[in-house]
């Protein structure tokens, strides 16, 4: 509703409403105590230029030159100044005409123009559609504004997201093109494949991924590629354990969003020295609410780099586009053991469902 007043196109039939309802009100209001409406109304129609005059001046040049800059002082004084010619003016046309033409014989016109009282009711009168109209302007500006803000908020938050989605994608390809360096120094037969899942993945990376969500059901699979490519380079020398309970494979998700943990878990479960590797992965999604869990083995010696560090890109990634598509909508666990890491993620995906719902009203 408020963006259709708003709306140059319907400025006009909206201005015309708001002195058609001033006139309906005052005339209905003022004629009730005589029943004189038909003089009220002529009355009302006489005097409405000096309404209009201090309203117009006071929309379109004092409030945008002065009052939404925040000069406030000379908003105040050339209002004063605006007030009281329009009050004059306007006292002086009932004293000069409608004294004499309405009411001829109460000789209203024999009280002073300049009689203080009268000229305090004139500036009322005058005054009380530029102040509802002023109301009206403010909530509008003020609507206006804050929509541009929730805008221009929107739009960074969007940059943002693309701008960390596509650090994604060389992460990625340098983790990966690692493991392809490895298996050709050894010459490899499993370098051909692990180049073929590679080639797929990408493929999903750059004409999938473009969209803003994607199905749970085809993120997961995408995972899934990646698990196979790694099965592929560490075949005996890593335990895999995969599990997977989805309600619905159409639910919406950021894509590669649990790629990152995935990425950490081969990264420190298996590319360090350690006898019996392993890898649990487990993800659950029930009533929209998911359940993203995975546990790696780790060495039992030091490490340089931590699971929860600033130098993890992937991580500190995935955590930032959590914190601007789940705020308040998800909870994020990172336990570190002596022989283990685990992450628990935990997210409420409906917030997805309304938004898409939201901008397909829209």
């Amino acid at each position: 509703m408020i963006d259709k007043i708003s709306n140059r196109k319907n400025r006009v039939y909206y201005h015309v409403l708001f002195w058609m309802s001033y006139v309906a009100l005052y005339t209905l209001m003022w004629g009730s105590y005589d029943d004189e409406y038909w003089e009220q109304f002529q009355q009302l129609l006489f005097l409405l230029p000096w309404k209009m005059i201090p309203t117009y001046i006071t929309l379109y040049y004092l409030m945008p030159k002065f009052l939404y800059p925040k000069k406030t002082f000379q908003y105040v004084i050339l209002s004063i100044l605006l007030a009281l010619a329009m009050g004059v003016i306007d006292r002086y046309m009932i004293w000069t005409y409608l004294y004499r033409w309405y009411s001829p014989e109460k000789e209203y016109w024999k009280t002073p123009m300049l009689y203080l009282p009268k000229l305090l009711n004139s500036l009322v009168a005058v005054y009380t559609p530029v102040f509802v109209a002023m109301a009206i302007k403010l909530q509008l500006f003020y609507y206006q504004k804050d929509k541009i803000n929730k805008e221009l908020e929107k739009e960074k938050v969007a940059t943002e997201l693309k701008f960390l989605k596509a650090q994604i994608h060389p992460h990625f390809l340098f983790n990966t093109l690692n493991s392809i360096y490895s298996l050709s120094l050894s010459q490899s037969k499993k370098t051909p494949d692990v180049v073929l899942g590679l080639s797929k993945f990408l493929d999903y990376m750059l004409y999938e991924c473009n969209e803003r969500f994607i199905s749970i059901g085809r993120e997961w699979e995408q995972l899934m590629n990646l698990v196979a490519l790694e099965r592929i380079r560490y075949e005996e020398g890593l335990s895999i354990n995969v599990s997977e309970s989805i309600d619905n494979t159409e639910t919406l998700i950021p894509p590669l969003l649990l790629l990152p943990f995935v990425e950490n878990a081969f990264k420190h479960g298996a590319d360090n020295e350690i006898s019996d590797a392993w890898i649990t992965i487990d993800l659950k999604l029930i009533k929209e609410n998911l359940i993203f869990m995975v546990e790696n083995s780790k060495s039992s010696e030091p490490s340089k780099e931590g699971l929860d560090t600033d130098k993890n890109i992937g991580l500190t990634n995935v955590k930032r586009r959590l914190e601007l598509f789940f705020p308040d909508k998800y909870e994020l666990k990172i336990l570190e053991e002596e022989d283990s890491f685990l992450v628990k993620l935990n997210i409420d995906l409906s917030s997805i469902s309304n938004l898409t719902q939201e901008e397909n009203v829209q």
